[in-house]
């Protein structure tokens, strides 16, 4: 339910309805600055942070799941080439060290 949440929200996020909201909210945020009404920029500064703090979550669980749906499809991938290394598996949950020695070109032994 959860991940049919985000990926709605996240096609929302989208699309030119939810560009259309932010150029009102950013309006609103400079109508807000210009005005001489310190509650009415207070008001609009929570209703931007609001909708960032809500859009943010959303995001990043969307773009987790596209982000291991790709490292899937590349470890598929790999295991089918037989000149591919299969040490390259899994990779993305290893150290950085370990990545950056995986850059190296493979020897001859492999």
């Amino acid at each position: 339910m959860f991940d049919r949440f985000t990926t709605g929200c996240a096609r929302f996020a989208g699309s030119i309805a939810m560009f259309g909201i932010c150029l009102v909210l950013a309006a609103l945020g400079v109508a807000a600055y210009f005005s001489a009404n310190p509650q009415w920029l207070a008001g609009a500064n929570l209703l931007i942070s609001i909708v960032t703090l809500l859009l943010l979550p959303v995001l990043q669980a969307t773009q987790d799941r596209d982000g291991a749906a790709l490292q899937v499809k590349l470890d598929e991938l790999i295991k089918s080439n037989s000149e591919a290394r299969n040490a390259l598996i899994g990779l993305e949950q290893r150290g950085t060290k370990e990545i950056e020695q995986m850059r190296a070109p493979p020897s001859e032994g492999e």
